[in-house]
């Protein structure tokens, strides 16, 4: 995690993010047919489900380790990459639909969790090891790059679905 990726939003921020990104991609995907969920418009480029999977994958892997911070007291984490653990699923083959409601599903636990957390509870931290040198990492730290990055890929998903497909129908 490079630091430009978790600096800058404030708690009331991520938690405003974390919960608006499930909004808008749900606005963004209203009434779209299976075909612009499931197919890229240009070969070798993600489809919004392909989005929403890996979105899935790092909500795995980044909610587990907020929650795991949070319920023990400076644990020791060993880092997976979501790119990783995303093969230990079958994310990418779900139909949209049932996809995405697993995603708002795990989204409203994570914040409900993150909601009842005091202020203090966001500067708790694990010892991440793997790919390196162990590190340091908070749950603050930890909710920014998921805002982040999600904030990204909402935007990935809105240049798919307003650009023009060359797939074939069907």
């Amino acid at each position: 995690m490079s630091s430009c990726t978790t600096q800058g939003l404030t708690i009331d921020q991520v938690l405003t993010e974390l919960t608006e990104h499930p909004k808008a991609i749900a606005a963004l995907t209203a009434g779209l047919p299976r075909a612009r969920l499931h197919r890229s418009s240009r070969r070798g480029e993600w489809s919004v489900n392909d989005v929403l999977a890996h979105l899935r994958s790092c909500s795995d892997v980044w909610g587990k380790y907020i929650a795991t911070i949070i319920a023990k007291d400076r644990p020791t984490i060993r880092a997976v990459n979501p790119t990783t653990w995303i093969k230990s699923t079958n994310y990418p083959e779900l139909e949209f639909a049932p996809s995405f409601r697993a995603f708002v599903r795990q989204r409203a636990q994570l914040l409900a969790l993150l909601r009842t957390l005091p202020r203090a509870g966001w500067s708790r931290s694990a010892t991440v090891t793997g790919g390196g040198r162990p590190r340091e990492r908070t749950v603050l730290e930890y909710a920014r790059w998921l805002a982040n990055h999600e904030r990204s890929h909402v935007k990935h998903m809105t240049r798919i679905v307003t650009s023009p497909t060359t797939a074939s129908p069907g």
